[in-house]
């Protein structure tokens, strides 16, 4: 087995199967195919977890470790906990999207079935791309090679390492005396800032949008416009011509003669009624892409990743409600339902096409704060002291609701729970008492040669109860399970609030370095009205997002909770139409 050494201290969560680890401890490791940038490995202490990859190097056979082990280095963000991920480990049972089950090969080969990309060519691609690719390649890719953590890093524009990109020489500024726009990118906030959540870096795009460095060419149609409403709002422009797409018919696909299969979905957007086949896996390389590139903008969740049992018909039909959930949100987003990689995925057939279109998306250079080259505001200037309490409210709401509505997702689990189990076999059981009760009275009206009324009545009955257990395992199809999806969607958008008002935060604090540089005569007053002008373009886009994230949440949370509710009042009159007939035997 191979023996790692860790570089980094790394807390696991709490009730999870991640392992803590502490800088110079050995582990050997036992599985290295988890995904997701993630290893399995045992301690000293005969501890079993899950680590990040990234996170330790492979050391040879009988190492002799220098005294005090290597100088520590930051350590590089986990991409993504292994909970969210979708990946759990206990000995040898696994847990996903709640479900546990046995392991075994056959499981971890379906696995790596539905990674195996038909579309693609997966050398030229991951190599390409690098950091950027998508969770797919990254899980595949250890397999190539164990010693790269560079692979775990966030997106760089440039194709070296995290480390080199964090030195990279800046053309310099004004006079000898000046520092460079790479330092001032740099020293604001105490260095290379990590923001709430995830654990996503601004980047290198981010130091060069907002020092004021050249940007790339934006076409007219990536263009996003934002707009300041007569009552002061400040909204995305409107789509044009809005449109749906439905995600239907399921279907399970095979190659390579047979020796693999996945599940095809037919999405079909309205606006021109061709359908295109997609899996799971081109979902999941889309959703990478989108939060790569839209660094203000929260991107709805695509459902769990699952392991077992991915070809059950009952599993299928949820994970396609779950699709068409993300779908109908990203045709709702102004900007997202027309961006270039959305429209590529809606509406591309050929081959060599959407091959040659997923290189471009990997290759965008307006990604991360440099999408904001791309945002064209109002010309008014807006002052700060209007928009940092709006931003600083979002920071106080955006956990108060991720805390309400993981909640609710997990009493709708429970609640579902209940309904399928507990009280069907509660209803069923009382069914069966008044059953026998029915055949008891039976025996005695027969010997009496008595009309069979009250047995029969109470035979009616038993038939009433059973039939009441069977809608109460049916019931949560109606209300809890629609409700916990839509939860689903809530629960993701939440999750990404915080980096983004990060991404912001941290561009008002380089905004701040710059004033003191200004005052400083370290820069010059015209290069400091350019960021000024920048920091303003985040500030409309930020403002335009939140506006749009309430506006939907007004809307659509509010037609979520009244279907549920409304589905919760036909379930309960239909138990009292079940007992009143019970009762009219009587």
């Amino acid at each position: 087995m191979t023996r790692v050494k860790v570089l980094y201290d790394f807390s696991g969560e709490p009730n999870s199967s991640e392992i803590s680890i502490t800088v110079n401890e050995v582990l050997t490791v036992t599985n290295t195919d988890v995904g997701e940038g993630w290893w399995e490995g045992m301690n000293a202490r005969g501890q079993r977890g899950l680590f990040p990859a990234a996170y330790v190097e492979t050391i040879p056979e009988a190492p002799s470790l220098p005294p005090g082990g290597p100088p520590q280095m930051p350590p590089p963000p986990a991409v993504m906990t292994a909970q969210s991920a979708g990946v759990t480990k206990s000995n040898s049972q696994h847990a996903v999207g709640g479900n546990r089950y046995d392991q075994t090969s056959d499981d971890w080969g379906d696995q790596q079935d539905d990674w195996d990309d038909d579309w693609d060519d997966d050398n030229e691609t991951y190599s390409e791309i690098g950091p950027g690719s998508s969770a797919a390649g990254r899980a595949n890719g250890q397999s190539q090679s164990h010693n790269q953590p560079q692979s775990q890093m966030p997106h760089q524009n440039s194709s070296a390492s995290y480390y080199a990109n964090a030195n990279l020489p800046a053309p310099p500024m004004g006079d000898g005396d000046s520092m460079s726009l790479a330092s001032v990118a740099t020293t604001a906030g105490g260095g290379r800032a990590r923001t709430a959540g995830t654990g996503k870096i601004f980047s290198k795009s981010g130091d060069n949008y907002l020092m004021g460095l050249p940007v790339p060419d934006v076409s007219e149609s990536d263009r996003v416009h934002v707009l300041l409403m007569e009552h002061g709002g400040i909204v995305w422009k409107p789509m044009r011509d809005a449109y749906t797409v439905s995600v239907d018919s399921p279907k399970k696909e095979k190659k390579f003669n047979g020796l693999k299969s996945f599940i095809a979905y037919q999405l079909t957007p309205s606006f021109n009624n061709a359908p295109v086949a997609r899996r799971y896996k081109h979902f999941d390389w889309l959703h990478e892409r989108l939060v790569e590139k839209f660094c203000l903008i929260p991107v709805p969740p695509l459902p769990d990743k699952q392991i077992s049992g991915r070809y059950d018909e009952e599993f299928v039909e949820h994970r396609r409600v779950q699709l068409q959930e993300f779908v109908d949100w990203m045709c709702r987003h102004p900007v997202l339902s027309t961006c270039g990689v959305w429209m590529h995925f809606l509406t591309c057939t050929d081959e060599k096409k959407w091959k040659t279109g997923k290189r471009t998306a990997e290759k965008d250079p307006l990604v991360g704060t440099m999408f904001c080259a791309s945002v064209f505001p109002p010309e008014k200037t807006l002052l700060q002291s209007t928009v940092e309490p709006q931003v600083d409210a979002a920071g106080h709401f955006v956990p108060a609701m991720d805390s309400a509505v993981k909640t609710l997702f997990a009493i709708c689990g429970d609640q579902s729970k209940k309904f399928q189990v507990q009280w069907k076999k509660d209803y069923q059981r009382i069914g069966e008492g008044f059953s026998e009760l029915a055949r008891s009275l039976a025996i005695d009206e027969r010997r009496a040669a008595a009309p069979l009324s009250l047995s029969s009545s109470v035979g009616q009955a038993a038939g009433v109860f059973i039939h009441i257990g069977q809608l109460f395992g049916e019931q949560p199809k109606h209300d809890f399970i629609p409700f916990s999806d839509r939860l689903h969607i809530y629960r993701g958008m939440l999750a990404g609030w915080p980096d983004t008002l990060g991404e912001y935060r941290n561009a008002t604090q380089k905004r701040k370095e710059c004033e003191r540089m200004t005052a400083e005569q370290k820069m010059e007053n015209g290069q400091l009205q350019e960021v000024n002008r920048r920091v303003d373009v985040m500030s409309y886009a930020l403002l335009a997002e939140m506006s749009h994230f309430r506006d939907q949440r007004d809307t659509h949370l509010k037609d979520t909770i009244h279907n549920f509710i409304g589905a919760q009042i036909d379930f309960y009159k239909s138990i009292v139409q079940k007992l009143e007939q019970a009762q009219s035997h009587f």
